[in-house]
Order: C-alpha cells, then structure tokens, then sequence
C-alpha cells in the first residue's frame, strides 16, 4: 500500500520519492494498489459511471462523431479520478497561415474565445509522412492532438501556445475549458470551513499538484485557506482532477455532456507523474489503443514509462516490455511474464502517467479512428 507520509501536509506539491522508490519494488503483491483517503492527501479511484450516446457504438465509429453524456460516481470516503471526456466545441476548420510562433489564422468566424478561456486543438495532419505533395515545401510538422489555451484573438487570428507548430491545411477545433468552479455541478459535496471537513481537489500543471477545498462559499487553496476565491481558476487543456471525498455526508455523482473531441489527445509530460485526461466515450485496452507507440517502453520498470489505470478502487501499473527474460508487451509491475494488453482503458477515467525515460511526453490515440 502507498504510504501516507509521501504526501506533504499543507503543501500543493506532490512529493513523489517514496512514490518512485515503491513503484520499482518488484515484489509481485506490489502490482496493484488498494488506496484509502484517511489522510487529506490521498490517492485515486473511480468508480460506476455510464454514459448515455447519442449515436450507436456498435458501428466504430471514431468516437468524436459521439455526443452525450457521462455521470460520474463520486462516493464518500472515497478518491475519485476524474477524466473529463465531452466539451463544448464552438468552432471548426482549417489552419490558413502560420503567423509566426503561437500565432495562426484561422478559416470561418470565430466567436468570442477570450471572454472566457477556451483551447485550440489540432485534429489533423496534412501529410502524415512528414515529407510529401501535400506538406508545405517538403516538410510537414506534428501538431496534431495537441490542445493550448487561448490567450489572444483578432478577427481569425488567434495566440495559442502549442508547442508545436501546425501546417497550413491541418484541422482545428475551438472548446470551452472548464473553471474549478464548474467543475462540479450539480454533485453535493462536502464544505467547510476547514480542510480536514471538506473534500478536496487536487489538479496538477507540469508535475505540480495543489490541492483545494470549498468552504461552501468559495474555492481556496489548502495550502493558504485565507486566500481569495479561486472558483475562476481554469483547468489546462488536456487536464483531469482528482477528487478525494471525506467521510461525511453521503454518495454523489456528477454529469458531464458535450461532443466527444475529435483526433487523438497529445500532451508533454514533466518528470514524474501526471494525470492525463481521457477525453473518449469507448473502452478500449492497452493493446488496442496504441499507446505502446508513444511512450518509452523498456526491459524492466526501472527503465520505461509507466501508465496506472483504475478499476473499483484498485490501481495498477503496467508498462510496455520490449525483451529480456519475460517477453514483450504489456506487463503489470511486479509481474514481467503475463501478457496485460487486455486490460480496459476505461471511459471517463483518467490515467496517471508515470514519465520516467526522457520528457517526451505521451499520447492517447482516438479509439477505431486511426
């Protein structure tokens, strides 16, 4: 089990080295974790949750055709890790000039995007090959999945800050980013004056976790009570929270609805962990889902990145083995011989991410899109 004392009291950082020093035990009953929330930096779990689609899945369809809604469980005394898979997309089209860095044309008219904060995303690539008839003199940069808060508009040009620039051509679109706020409508949770009452929410910005609290008036840091409301603090593109719910007051859930988006869901990744949000309304598996090819696998734990999913309270480990003793493929921690490709990524949750080989960060593809 996790130990406790990895988390700091009072602070919003997440201190991970007892984390890492558990992770890489190899002892086989370590491959799995059933996590508490007795203390008020605690750890993960999702539960129960459905969703309702518009459009029937039987077909495959890429899952950005899907519109709908998701209820999410949130009991007592439980973490929830909270994915949030449906936006609010108010525009679409094409990339018609590259301005300079952060700085792109867009096609149509766009609406207000500044009023309240909202992200670019790229959902195409002109020339998948990098090099081609299609891509601008010769070369096609690789922009697609990846999503940047707006931070300037003008006309059809907005300031976004992907860090990678997209080629003339490749497709966009524009969604609402949700506030702290907003996040959870409808759900009754627990409020307090003080922290050790309240449940907590933890989200997490280039490795960094802070951890709030609702007093039942406002939002505030359990680092610094006393500071001012932070209702309008705004997740970042491609963000998920995490919930930790005290034993107080009864279940809950919340219920998200939007447009799945469209084009896998690409991120950088800081040292250490990550949440990573899933923003698709299909299950899929570890093998199916393609995420072998965009994170650093190895021959052991030690050396490759390190994806954890959730299921009934239990978190597990798996990384990608690619030879030694044991085989290749998908391998839980502490077990580097069973084949784990048929383990569930599951809609609605999650993933922490673990980047252990290098900062280039992770990508989930678009279920039976790609």
């Amino acid at each position: 089990m996790l130990p406790w004392r990895f988390w700091r009291k009072g602070a919003h950082g997440f201190h991970s080295a007892l984390v890492t020093q558990h992770l890489r035990a190899s002892k086989p009953q370590q491959n799995t974790m059933t996590l508490k929330s007795r203390s008020s930096f605690g750890w993960l779990l999702l539960l129960a949750l459905g969703v309702t689609t518009l459009k029937a899945q039987e077909s495959q369809l890429p899952v950005s055709r899907t519109t709908g809604a998701l209820t999410i469980s949130l009991p007592k005394n439980k973490p929830t890790l909270v994915a949030l898979p449906l936006a609010n997309i108010v525009a679409s089209g094409t990339v018609v000039t590259v301005d300079g860095p952060g700085l792109y044309t867009l096609s149509g008219t766009l609406p207000d995007v500044t009023t309240t904060a909202h992200a670019l995303k790229i959902i195409s690539r002109v020339d998948q090959r990098g090099a081609g008839a299609s891509a601008p003199s010769g070369t096609s940069t690789n922009a697609y999945g990846l999503s940047a808060k707006i931070t300037a508009a003008t006309g059809q040009q907005v300031t976004a800050g992907l860090t990678t620039a997209p080629n003339v051509g490749d497709e966009f679109v524009i969604y609402k980013l949700r506030t702290l706020g907003q996040l959870f409508t409808g759900a009754t949770l627990n409020t307090n004056a003080a922290e050790a009452s309240a449940d907590v929410v933890y989200l997490s910005n280039g490795g960094v976790f802070t951890a709030y609290f609702n007093t039942g008036s406002a939002w505030v840091l359990v680092s610094n009570p006393a500071s001012a409301d932070q209702s309008a603090t705004v997740l970042e593109a491609g963000a998920a929270a995490l919930l930790v719910r005290k034993n107080l007051g009864a279940d809950t859930s919340v219920r998200v609805t939007g447009v799945t988006l469209p084009g896998r869901e690409s991120g950088a990744a800081a040292a250490g962990f990550k949440l990573v949000n899933n923003p698709f309304s299909i299950s899929t598996t570890l093998e199916a889902s393609g995420l072998q090819q965009y994170i650093t696998g190895g021959t052991g734990p030690g050396s490759a990145d390190t994806v954890y999913l959730e299921n009934s309270g239990v978190i597990t480990g798996y990384y990608y083995k690619t030879g030694g003793l044991g085989g290749s493929g998908w391998r839980a921690l502490g077990d580097n011989v069973s084949n784990q490709g048929a383990a569930l990524v599951r809609p609605g949750k999650s993933l922490l991410f673990k980047e252990q080989a290098g900062l280039a960060g992770v990508t989930l593809p678009e279920p039976f899109a790609e």
